[in-house]
């Protein structure tokens, strides 16, 4: 069990590391109203997000604090939690206990809520966006790792929302340059505001791509019967030398046992006085001769007839039957 745990630790790592912002709006309307961040979980396994940071700070000023704590070896998440309670507005942990909530789904999301009320529950964050500037949110997992972040621009409207472009590449890679964001205002469909309700495609892009460049699928085929022809020819020559292997130590063997002179084994002089076996086996047999001896017959049969034989009698062939007594 703890080896089947520890060989799972890299996979939940890598299971975290693959949460990204989806969608971020820094106020509902014209009148008010607080904003929310959309985060999404692009792996193909479930995650859990409890204990992972989420914060206003920027990069630099997270990095100058794991600087200043180099020297008395904190732990990344030591450092983090310290920097919560000193900060508790600009950094969000968030908690353990909800499970049931906090265990996201592959391929799905979960909302936080910048309120500033972090008592309403889990997903409450403790700070809330200022309309008319650059926001900045930073998602960082509890090793210390930035998971991922997003600036807001200023010129983001009341009612408008900070997304992926449908048609772009799902975020999964953390710097990869290639995931482009938009500015959805909720007038038509295609820029209709998915807050909760991210637009996951059917359409993989990846097999999209391969049936572009092998429209028939005579590469794949290819591909296919080549990897088992090649593990199949791989597992021939493997039995082959492993064949050859085994005769050979067996000829070795039987040619050093070939080699080997045969020791003789010593004969055992017989003691003074005693006879040797043929004598004893000659004495032997004539004494058994001498006194298992038969007198001598004639050789001569004599038979005896038997007359009334049963089988030259027809009447003792015959069934005898019962005498009835008056």
């Amino acid at each position: 069990m703890l080896l089947c745990a520890i060989l799972a630790l890299p996979a939940f790592a890598q299971g975290r590391k693959n949460v990204r912002i989806n969608e971020v709006m820094v106020q509902r309307d014209s009148t008010g109203g607080n904003g929310w961040v959309e985060f999404y979980n692009s792996s193909y396994s479930s995650t859990a997000v409890e204990q992972m940071f989420i914060t206003t700070l920027s990069r630099e000023q997270i990095q100058n604090v794991f600087e200043m704590n180099k020297g008395n070896k904190k732990k990344p998440k030591q450092i983090l939690v310290e920097l919560c309670e000193a900060q508790p507005m600009d950094i969000y942990e968030i908690p353990r206990g909800d499970e049931r909530n906090t265990k996201i789904a592959p391929r799905t999301h979960f909302v936080m809520e910048a309120d500033g009320d972090p008592k309403s529950g889990t997903f409450h964050m403790p700070f809330v966006f200022t309309q008319g500037k650059d926001n900045y949110i930073a998602l960082y997992d509890v090793n210390g790792d930035l998971v991922d972040d997003v600036t807001i621009p200023a010129s983001l409207k009341p009612s408008e929302s900070y997304a992926i472009k449908a048609e772009g590449r799902l975020p999964s890679i953390l710097g990869d340059g290639q995931t482009e964001w938009t500015v959805k205002d909720g007038k038509t469909i295609e820029t209709a505001i998915t807050k909760g309700n991210y637009n996951i495609r059917e359409v993989n892009e990846n097999i999209e791509a391969f049936h572009v460049k092998d429209p028939h699928g005579y590469w794949i085929a290819l591909l296919a019967m080549s990897v088992v022809f090649s593990a199949l020819a791989l597992l021939y020559i493997c039995f082959k030398l492993f064949g050859k292997f085994a005769s050979r130590n067996l000829q070795t063997e039987e040619k050093q046992q070939s080699a080997a002179p045969a020791v003789a084994q010593p004969v055992a002089a017989p003691a003074s006085g005693d006879l040797d076996g043929e004598k004893m086996a000659a004495i032997c047999f004539a004494l058994y001769q001498h006194l298992n001896a038969h007198d001598q017959e004639s050789g001569v049969l004599t038979l005896t007839p038997r007359d009334g034989s049963t089988w030259a009698s027809k009447t003792g062939l015959m069934r005898e039957l019962p005498v009835i007594k008056k």
